[in-house]
């Protein structure tokens, strides 16, 4: 199971209990960052844009970022932008796939 983000609170929304991450761009030129994560439940897909020097500061830091440790992939480091500048509240579980 690939690593997901567990929601502290669930949402009423189709009760949404969780979402996994399923694309991620990174643009540098302009620079941009994309992410959409979906729901367990619904399917129901969200987005999350930043731009320009906060894009570009997660890029450096994710080029940065030691992947190979446990409980640091490339998933959970991008889940985790999510509960820091968006205001998602969870834990993860699951493994990198």
């Amino acid at each position: 199971m690939a690593v997901q983000l567990n929601l502290t609170t669930p949402e009423t929304f189709a009760n949404t209990a969780s979402y996994q991450l399923v694309m991620l761009t990174l643009d540098r030129l302009t620079p941009k960052i994309t992410i959409r994560i979906q729901s367990n439940v619904s399917g129901r897909f969200k987005d999350f844009t930043y731009e320009g020097s906060a894009a570009l500061s997660k890029i450096i830091a994710l080029n940065k970022a030691n992947l190979s440790t446990a409980g640091n992939s490339l998933e959970q480091q991008t889940l985790g932008f999510l509960i820091s500048d968006f205001g998602l509240a969870g834990t993860f579980s699951g493994s990198p796939d």
